[in-house]
């Protein structure tokens, strides 16, 4: 009576625990769909019993999916290679099932829009650490295309190219990630209009006239590679003067201005020669009009010979 009792407990409980675990059964299906960058061993088969060992075969990588929509056989015999290429001892597992799985990979459209604004998304961030009046354009035409939705996700990453923009262009590449790898990268090239603050003349302006607020101007102007060269702040003109001429609505460079000259062309003026500690001085006439600081020619009143010097106030040159 007691050995019958151990017998239906045995029968009960499946035997000893030491008993040999069941091998691993792979049931090849007839038809499976990937969603997907790669085909795995347990999307071409249903594998039993479900444990460790079996799920580690389940996870091995087959090959490459299908893409935008086609299918395509896998034979017993490439499922076997397949899994002699991994290291699975054949012995050790069964195959079982028809001779052939037909492969489906699944692909989705990604959104034109999405695609874009990721994309948008990255050139503006980069352009406000960068910094400057910039204004974009975006590209009008966008290739449809698709991708595998994935088995976990299907994102979208954009970054610009060389982490820089050019001065009228910027190439964005927008990564389609399926399961967090690369899928396809799609570059998108944007065009740049830059603006810059500078001066402009409101009307014309004649030579030595005082530039100021009463005839200059700060404007928005597009910039170009030449925008550098002009004036852009009314701090850069204070106490300066129209070096020649200025025709309105003309912007303004360094060269178009100037000190207000101490000493016109044909003036009078002191001049003081020093010699180590000897100082001579005597008159000469300016043949130019200049600055403080600036340097003068003049002609001797007397001897008619031509001296250089620089002009230290009004009236007064001084010659080394």
């Amino acid at each position: 009576m007691k050995l019958l009792s151990i017998l239906a407990l045995l029968a009960l409980t499946g035997g000893d625990d030491n008993d040999p675990p069941k091998q691993p059964d792979l049931r090849i299906k007839p038809a499976t769909t990937v969603r997907g960058m790669h085909v795995t061993i347990g999307d071409l088969c249903e594998i039993t019993p479900v444990n460790a060992e079996t799920l580690r075969i389940s996870q091995l990588r087959f090959g490459p999916a299908p893409i935008n929509g086609f299918s395509r056989a896998v034979s017993r015999t490439d499922l076997i290679q397949s899994l002699a290429g991994h290291g699975v001892q054949l012995k050790t597992v069964k195959i079982s099932g028809g001779n052939e799985v037909i492969v489906q990979g699944v692909s989705v459209e990604v959104p034109q829009q999405d695609v874009l604004d990721a994309a948008t998304a990255a050139l503006e961030a980069l352009l406000a650490v960068e910094g400057g009046d910039v204004e974009l354009t975006a590209p009008l035409r966008i290739r449809h295309f698709k991708a595998p939705p994935g088995r976990v996700s299907q994102d979208l990453s954009a970054r610009v190219r060389g982490n820089r923009t050019a001065l009228t262009s910027a190439v964005v590449d927008v990564e389609v990630l399926v399961d967090g790898e690369v899928f396809k990268k799609i570059p998108l090239r944007y065009k740049l209009q830059r603006f810059q603050n500078v001066l402009k003349t409101t009307g014309p302006v004649r030579k030595d006239e005082a530039i100021g607020p009463q005839n200059i101007t700060v404007v928005r102007e597009p910039m170009t590679q030449a925008t550098n060269m002009f004036l852009n702040d009314m701090k850069q003109v204070a106490g300066m003067c129209a070096k020649r001429d200025l025709r309105a609505n003309q912007l303004l460079t360094l060269g178009d201005t100037a000190p207000p000259a101490l000493i016109r062309r044909g003036e009078v003026v002191t001049v003081v020669l020093t010699h180590g500690r000897v100082k001579v001085t005597a008159k000469a006439i300016a043949n130019e009009d200049a600055p403080l600081g600036g340097r003068i020619q003049m002609t001797n009143r007397n001897s008619r010979t031509q001296l250089t010097g620089v002009v230290y106030g009004r009236g007064l040159v001084v010659v080394n």
